[in-house]
Parts: C-alpha cells; sequence; structure tokens
C-alpha cells in the first residue's frame, strides 16, 4: 500500500515570480519516500483531496503523473 501526502514549496518563476505551489510525495508501506512531484498545484485543498483519493483507492504510483493530468 502506498501513502500520498501533499508538501507545500515555495518556487518561482520569471513571468509571474515567487508562488507557494503544493506536490504529492509518495510513501511505501515503510514510510520510505519513493516518488515525488512538484507543483502539481497552487490550491492545497485540490492536492490534498487528490492525494486522499490515491492513497483510498491504493494508486500505483506509477500512474500518478496520469492521474495529476486527468484530474488538473
Amino acid at each position: 500500500m502506498f501513502r500520498y501526502i501533499p508538501f507545500r514549496e515555495s518556487l518561482y518563476s520569471d513571468e509571474i515570480g515567487s508562488y507557494i505551489s503544493f506536490g504529492i510525495k509518495v510513501f511505501d508501506s515503510s514510510g520510505k519516500e519513493i516518488a515525488s512531484v512538484s507543483d502539481v498545484s497552487a490550491d492545497e485543498a485540490f492536492v490534498t483531496a487528490l492525494c486522499k483519493k490515491c492513497t483510498l483507492y491504493r494508486l500505483q504510483p506509477i500512474h500518478l503523473l496520469d492521474v495529476i493530468e486527468d484530474n488538473l
């Protein structure tokens, strides 16, 4: 089983300057981080809800990028 956890990050873009975004980290059943996707969305509630769904439905990490893309 995998756990999907949102994380906050401060980023910079030449177009918009500094901004806060949220990414997703994936942990295996032993608590080891096995994957991370940065800058998913600036909407914390969206990223948190997506993490909960991915954990609940036991998403395999190989599909995470597709799920993120489909939900944006």
